[in-house]
């Protein structure tokens, strides 16, 4: 009986170390869980690179001082693909062109870059992601390409935009909730008959009056006159 006894407590006990030692609920999402800076796999130039793939990169660190960037289309025989989360967020930059090679660019990548004026963004950029373009007042106009498909909430918040075209052959469908929030010289938004979703607080708080354009009958007019925008047909 006593060597059964033992034998159960020493079970218990090496049951309880191993779990000491080696089990874990905490999770990464859990409060207060933090993931280490890692060094970039590739680095060239002013810049430094994620491989996502064998023939894709995103471009994780932005090195450099010039006000004009011109960000490579590849490293090392990678395609650069994404540009990444806060990239050239609160740099003192004023151009940037940005490579056909890139579909994404994700969120914050540009923000508070108070001096930035103009961006030549890829024909093939399907994501503008949240806050991507947040606080960038000198930046009055941008050309959308009619890859695009999704632009993040706030995308646009607190920009010098002054006008906004979706080309018609866009193959975005959908504009969400604040995308061009607090735009202070917003006046004019050209839509195709293909966008048929427009949230009430896309245009929240721009404060002059926004003449929207688009085909007759579209749903872009609709959304107009719900919500007391002045309307024009577009050309």
């Amino acid at each position: 009986m006593k060597k059964i006894l033992c034998a159960v407590i020493a079970c218990a006990i090496g049951t309880s170390a191993l779990c000491l030692g080696g089990c874990s609920s905490k999770k990464s999402d859990d409060a207060g869980y933090t993931v280490e800076t890692t060094s970039p796999d590739l680095v060239e130039g002013d810049f430094g690179f994620f491989v996502l793939n064998q023939d894709e990169i995103m471009i994780t660190e932005y090195r450099g001082t010039d006000k004009n960037v011109i960000v490579p289309n590849t490293c090392n025989g990678y395609k650069v693909a994404v540009i990444g989360a806060s990239v050239f967020s609160q740099k003192d930059i004023e151009t940037v062109v940005i490579p056909d090679s890139v579909t994404e660019i994700q969120e914050y990548a540009f923000s508070s870059c108070y001096s930035l004026k103009t961006i030549k963004v890829s024909v093939n950029l399907k994501l503008i992601g949240t806050n991507a373009f947040f606080n960038t007042p000198a930046l009055e106009k941008i050309d959308f390409p009619a890859a695009l498909e999704e632009i993040g909430v706030y995308a646009f918040c607190g920009s010098g935009l002054k006008s906004v075209t979706i080309p018609t052959n866009s193959a975005l469908t959908s504009l969400t909730d604040y995308v061009f929030y607090q735009c202070r010289n917003l006046k004019e938004v050209t839509l195709p008959d293909t966008v048929t979703e427009i949230k009430e607080t896309t245009f929240a708080s721009c404060p002059n009056s926004i003449v929207i354009k688009a085909p007759s009958g579209s749903y872009a007019e609709q959304y107009a006159a719900d919500n007391k925008f002045e309307f024009a047909v577009a050309e």
